[in-house]
């Protein structure tokens, strides 16, 4: 059994042995009777220090106590015993002194270092054999703890809020904090409540976050007070679920370790399990969006039911994101919080590419979320969800921008930037008018000789006005394209050879639909 973890008793639950009569004559602090003892030690050694264990209870004669001539040997001799982590030295009386010698009392009075008598009558051996008999008692006592508190934990944990229920009652066994975090270091559970103002919650996020980091299945950090936490990874070494934090004051004995284990592994179980449940979710969020996209609605609405909060409804935005190389866990963790929290709004993926469904009214949420973080995303304008494919395709044109111009933030969708000029001009009813206007020459003179002046001129102006490639795509000889772009000119009274005609003319051709070519 490793010394350090061992079963202990008290120091004065040995000095209160009645038929032992042992009588505590230095070193009588308050703490002296709390002070651990592991085991008792019989030497007459000149110095036994070299030769004892932490939490040793040193019996002796004195039979080498003639070698102290001064106060400053006897305190040597003493804290050369403290160094050694011993808890108490006791001193026989009777065979070679008949009290115990007042340099010794003087040393431990000022060291605060426990002496006590031992009188003649009182072999060593019974004092041996008793603290045996404790600590025996102690151990029994501690084994039938740790199967209570196991049997408590595994019975907790069958409750519906499993998880929730075996840590509660972990921390209530252990007498102090126990909390689950995922991955990213986001507390999953947490007790007792009455600890929670006092939790110190940044400090076990970051150090949950560095063990996985680090790819270590246990660690335990300790403050300068003494008091710290065990941390223990969850899940398999390649896929890591989260991190069960433990706070501890001073060393677990066995009896605690062996909670700590059974905590560990349920919380694995339901970890996993809700890992599962995740993953079919996330199944079934990406069908609702597809659907949603093919304009299934009605299929989408149900096949949301016990799968989302609420199904989106009125005017929503859709949100495209790139995956970065290193994804920021506290992007994650905000992101999984905001949908967690907001009735109306999704994630799901579209063709491997993220995606958020969002009523409208949390917007500003998103924005907030993408502006934290310093990540880019193309943000549609408000559709009803009706139209949710044409707001992918803004979503994505949005995003197209915002990463070409290596905007960290999010990038809104709009038609005079993501469009252009004709897109806005096409809502234009004094715009659609004015083209009309200017092309009717050519339709008036299409209408009454049966040619086909426009369908040349719009070939001839998407090719850039060279003649080969527009007759080519309408199949006409090029002289047969070049007399119709001709006569067209003559029939508007311009110079083709203008940009300002070229472009003025494309744009009439765009917007005076239903005739006009795109």
């Amino acid at each position: 059994m490793d010394a350090s973890t061992g079963p202990t008793i008290e120091l004065g639950e040995l000095l209160h042995q009645y038929q032992l009569e042992l009588a505590l004559i230095a070193g009588a602090s308050r703490a002296a009777s709390r002070r651990p003892v592991q085991w008792v030690h019989v030497s007459e050694l000149e110095d036994p220090a070299p030769f004892l264990t932490p939490r040793t209870v040193l019996l002796t004669t004195g039979a080498r106590f003639g070698s102290l001539h001064s106060d400053a040997d006897a305190a040597d001799y003493i804290q050369r015993l403290i160094d050694a982590g011993v808890t108490a030295l006791g001193v026989a009386v009777g065979l070679h002194w008949d009290r115990v010698p007042a340099l010794v009392v003087a040393a431990c009075d000022r060291l605060d270092f426990p002496l006590f008598r031992v009188p003649y009558d009182t072999a060593f051996i019974e004092i041996v054999q008793t603290a045996a008999r404790l600590l025996e008692a102690k151990t029994r006592d501690r084994d039938i703890w740790s199967l209570e508190s196991q049997r408590a934990v595994a019975n907790a944990s069958l409750h519906r809020d499993g998880l929730g229920a075996a840590v509660r009652e972990a921390a209530s066994r252990l007498g102090h904090w126990v909390c689950i975090t995922d991955r990213f270091g986001r507390i999953v559970e947490f007790a007792p409540e009455h600890a929670r103002p006092d939790f110190p919650v940044d400090w076990v996020r970051r150090e949950a976050r560095r063990l996985i980091e680090r790819g270590v299945s246990a660690g335990r950090i300790e403050t300068e007070t003494g008091t710290g936490m065990h941390l223990q990874a969850l899940g398999r070494r390649e896929h890591v679920l989260g991190v069960l934090a433990v706070e501890e004051r001073g060393v677990p004995d066995t009896a605690e370790r062996a909670l700590h284990g059974l905590v560990g592994a349920l919380a694995t179980v339901q970890l996993e399990h809700r890992s599962g449940i995740r993953s079919a979710q996330a199944v079934l969020r990406d069908a609702i969006l597809e659907l949603l996209l093919a304009g299934q609605l009605p299929l989408a609405e149900r096949l949301s039911a016990g799968v989302l909060a609420r199904f989106p409804q009125g005017q929503v935005v859709l949100v495209r994101y790139p995956v970065p190389d290193h994804l920021d866990p506290t992007f994650a963790e905000d992101l999984q919080s905001l949908d967690a929290g907001s009735p109306g709004l999704f994630t799901a993926a579209a063709s491997a590419t993220p995606t958020i469904v969002a009523e409208s009214r949390h917007l500003p949420a998103i924005r907030r979320l993408f502006a934290t973080h310093g990540l880019a995303a193309g943000i549609s304008d408000r559709v009803p969800l009706a139209d949710l494919q044409e707001a992918a395709m803004q979503a994505d044109l949005a995003l197209h921008r915002a990463i070409s111009t290596a905007v960290h933030a999010p990038v809104e969708y709009s038609p005079a930037t993501h469009e252009g000029v004709i897109h806005l001009l096409d809502g234009q009813p004094e715009a659609r008018r004015r083209a009309e206007l200017l092309l009717a020459p050519v339709r008036h003179h299409d209408e009454r000789h049966g040619d086909r002046i426009e369908e040349a001129l719009t070939a001839w102006l998407a090719h850039h006005g060279q003649t080969s490639a527009a007759a080519t795509e309408l199949a006409l000889h090029r002289h047969t394209l070049k007399s119709r772009v001709q006569t067209a000119a003559q029939l508007l009274e311009v110079d083709l050879d203008s940009p300002d005609v070229r472009a003025d003319l494309w744009a009439a051709l765009r917007l005076a639909a239903p005739r006009a070519h795109s």
